[in-house]
């Protein structure tokens, strides 16, 4: 089973000479975050187009920069179909302009079996932008790897036991945990940068509120697993489309964070 590309040529170059360039381009600009002491398992990533938050996504990648991981598990809340309950993407590949990704099938049963709720949802996968973002940058960062595409279909109490059940299982292999996640959306500048302040501070204390997100679900869980292995969230960069764009009118809060033990 093989996933296309269905963001390339919208949310990033469909050309793999340029996507590469551009990607290197983010990643030579972001400062790189060496983390003394600790280990990374999860980050916060925005997911619009690179040319509004790819220089921000490029910080929270770079804080990965020579590590290995297993498997990538990518989480993010549906922007193109509602459904009940979470959809984890079986088994199969994931391709990019860059190349083609395995998806863990054995995490994916894992996963699948531990509630009626986590479900195979193919058509909850086919146009999520949101994951697919992520993807070429991890090709260019990491190494071997495969990935989890989890979307969720609507806000409910589903991320309290996903992050359980990643909770349990991210010890047994080297995984890390992408929450794939924008910040406030279409607010004017001034009235963006306090919302967001808010909800990343919320986020660096670890808490389930004042949060004020896109895929807030996929935030929740990254933010409850950082609570079940007692892990510390920091703040790698944030920015606003304004930057970019200079329309304060109507702005989208972007932030890459880290998170640790």
């Amino acid at each position: 089973m093989l996933r296309v590309a269905a963001a390339a040529g919208e949310f990033y170059p469909e050309d793999k000479k340029e996507l590469g360039d551009i990607i290197d381009k983010l990643l030579n600009q972001a400062e790189p975050f060496n983390l003394a002491q600790g280990k990374i398992f999860g980050l916060l990533l925005p997911h619009a187009s690179y040319d509004y938050s790819g220089q921000a996504a490029a910080y929270g990648f770079n804080a990965i920069a020579g590590k290995n991981f297993d498997t990538v598990i990518i989480i993010s809340d549906s922007h193109y179909e509602r459904f009940d309950g979470v959809a984890v993407y079986p088994a199969g590949l994931w391709e990019t302009p860059l190349g083609k990704i395995e998806v863990d099938n054995d995490l994916a049963r894992t996963v699948l079996a531990k509630s009626k709720r986590f479900l195979r949802r193919d058509s909850a996968h086919l146009w999520e932008h949101a994951i697919e973002v992520q993807l070429p940058f991890l090709q260019k960062i990491l190494k071997k790897f495969k990935i989890l595409p989890i979307v969720f279909g609507s806000e409910n109490k589903d991320w309290q036991e996903l992050a359980d059940v990643i909770s349990k299982n991210i010890l047994k292999k080297k995984i890390l945990i992408i929450a794939s996640a924008d910040l406030s959306h279409y607010l004017p500048y001034g009235k963006a940068q306090k919302i967001d302040q808010k909800t990343i501070t919320s986020i660096l204390n670890l808490q389930n509120k004042n949060l004020d997100i896109c895929s807030i679900d996929a935030a929740r869980t990254l933010i409850k697993i950082a609570k079940n292995m007692s892990g510390r969230a920091k703040l790698l960069k944030y920015a606003n489309s304004a930057d970019v764009s200079g329309d304060k009118s109507k702005t989208v809060g972007y932030g890459a964070v880290a998170f640790y033990r």
